[in-house]
């Protein structure tokens, strides 16, 4: 990502913040066309505002009196406007600006200058190659999520049917998004292909990004790609390459997706437990999903990625048919 792709996303944070000015005027004088009255009431609210402004400036003998004047014509204007509001049906907020953020107000900063939480993801879609998630997110959530698709027959020698089973995923992945600024657990999503670990990962980003967290969603094998960009190209390293790779250690949420994809020697399974050690000391939470069975697991990655994941993890196994071939 270069200095270019900062720059487009200001200026669509300029955009936004203008539509939000310009849909608002455009609200306004639809009603001041309509309603004569509440345009007049509003110029004279206003009018009333800078008498009051000057009375505070010259400061006359009889300057509480007159204060306590305006202020009861003022207040006069504005129950007559709120009664109009009421009987003309207008939302009492319809004159107000609607931003994207209500936080930063479509700036993407906070008034102490940081960056805001919808910036930050915005930031993140744009450095991981995340431009379609926004697209899977609107179809994959737990709104869409349908129970129904899981067998309630039991599967070979399961306690449970796969349904019974993805109920309790289920519950588990929703209590994990409404309690995350509490609890200190990650999850890991184990079990076959088209199983529903995706869609689940899916489900959990929508929410949190919903909710304002900031969501890195990527494969191992892209994990591992910027991780060696950072390594091994750090004489050319750019700030954002930085902050490609920070990113990883401090957003609010890391999914790694098919975990046992990536190639894998000393040096990924250093890197990895570098993340996960690093996340999970600072109680940063992680979803990782992969198709490996836990003793297969166990023998690829080393022991302290194992100890780590088999200890502070809590472990999801997803079982059955594979969804995607029974909907052929």
């Amino acid at each position: 990502m270069k200095d270019v792709a900062l720059n487009q996303i200001r200026a669509e944070y300029d955009r936004k913040r203008l539509k939000a000015l310009n849909d608002a005027e455009l609200r306004k004088n639809r009603i001041y066309e309509t309603f004569p009255r509440i345009e007049e009431i509003d110029k004279e609210i206003a009018l009333l505002g800078i008498k009051l402004s000057k009375f505070m400036i010259l400061k006359p003998e009889n300057l509480n009196y007159e204060i306590s004047e305006i202020k009861k014509q003022i207040d006069n204007l504005k129950i007559e406007k709120n009664g109009m509001f009421e009987e003309k049906k207008i939302p009492k907020d319809y004159f107000d600006i609607k931003y994207e953020c209500s936080i930063c107000k479509d700036t993407g900063f906070l008034e102490n200058g940081e960056k805001c939480k919808c910036y930050k993801q915005r930031l993140i879609e744009s450095l991981y190659n995340m431009s379609n998630i926004k697209y899977m997110l609107n179809k994959e959530n737990f709104d869409a999520f349908n129970i129904n698709l899981f067998s309630n027959e039991k599967y070979r020698n399961e306690d449970i049917t796969p349904k019974q089973n993805m109920h309790k995923i289920l519950s588990t992945c929703e209590v994990f998004c409404n309690d995350f600024n509490k609890i200190n657990a990650s999850m890991l999503f184990y079990g076959g292909t088209g199983l529903g670990k995706t869609f689940m990962c899916n489900c959990i980003a929508n929410e949190l990004i919903q909710n304002g967290k900031t969501v890195i969603y990527q494969t191992a094998p892209n994990i591992i790609e910027i991780v060696e960009n950072h390594r091994f190209n750090k004489n050319e390293e750019t700030v954002l390459n930085r902050e490609n790779y920070n990113y990883l250690f401090n957003c609010d949420l890391l999914i790694i997706d098919d975990l046992g994809t990536e190639f894998n020697n000393s040096f990924t399974n250093s890197e990895l437990f570098n993340i996960i050690n690093t996340r999970m000391t600072s109680g940063k939470k992680m979803v990782i999903s992969t198709n490996l069975e836990l003793d297969k697991l166990a023998i690829t990655y080393s022991d302290r990625i194992i100890s780590r994941i088999f200890n502070e993890f809590t472990i999801c196994y997803f079982f059955g048919k594979d969804l995607r071939w029974e909907s052929c």
